[in-house]
């Protein structure tokens, strides 16, 4: 992709960002994103079949600082002590990002509804599990972690990060620290051999 391209499809993806954010999937429309994108809607067009398309570009472009978090855990001592430092820099990542946490719930809302976001959506987090999964399993090789079911183990940790970060949503006066610290020991402390 030329340097022009991609700084085009940036422009567009950030104003479908605000746009979404703003009046949520089903009443952002093709047309206010190319106004907001400052060209026609033709032009959007040649860039994005569809509204779905765009809000999956736009939740890639939102989820690379959470990739970086997820390749910062093998950068530490141990498996254990880098899943420890993800879970915190992730809850508090999300935090600091709330009006673009709603925009990751709303993607996961519409997943339910169609097909093209569910395709989307399920690939995207079938490669957190795995990545997650490899991970609790080489924890179990190296004789960090017990003996257990790495997929499910993975499943069930992304399943209570997301889960609280929803309910944090709901309820932001519940208290970060504290749910940071029992996410820590149900899933990793309790996990070591």
């Amino acid at each position: 992709m030329t340097e022009k391209k991609e700084k085009r499809m940036n422009e567009i993806i950030e104003a479908a960002i605000t746009e979404f954010i703003e009046k949520g999937y089903e009443f952002a429309s093709m047309e206010s994103i190319a106004n907001r994108a400052k060209l026609s809607k033709g032009g959007l067009y040649h860039h994005f079949k569809n509204k779905a398309e765009i809000l999956y570009m736009a939740n890639v472009k939102l989820s690379e600082p959470v990739h970086e978090l997820m390749l910062r855990i093998e950068d530490n001592l141990s498996i254990a002590e880098g899943l420890k430092v993800f879970v915190t820099d992730y809850l508090h990542y999300w935090n600091q990002h709330k009006p673009e946490l709603r925009l990751y719930f709303l993607t996961m809302n519409e997943s339910f509804s169609n097909p093209q976001i569910l395709h989307f959506y399920r690939q995207s987090s079938q490669q957190t599990f795995e990545y997650f999964a490899a991970l609790f399993a080489k924890g179990q090789t190296l004789g960090v972690f017990k003996e257990g079911n790495a997929q499910a183990m993975a499943i069930s940790f992304i399943s209570c990060l997301d889960g609280f970060l929803g309910y944090l949503l709901l309820d932001p006066s519940i208290s970060l620290p504290d749910i940071e610290k029992e996410i820590q020991h149900i899933f990793i402390h309790n996990a070591l051999k």
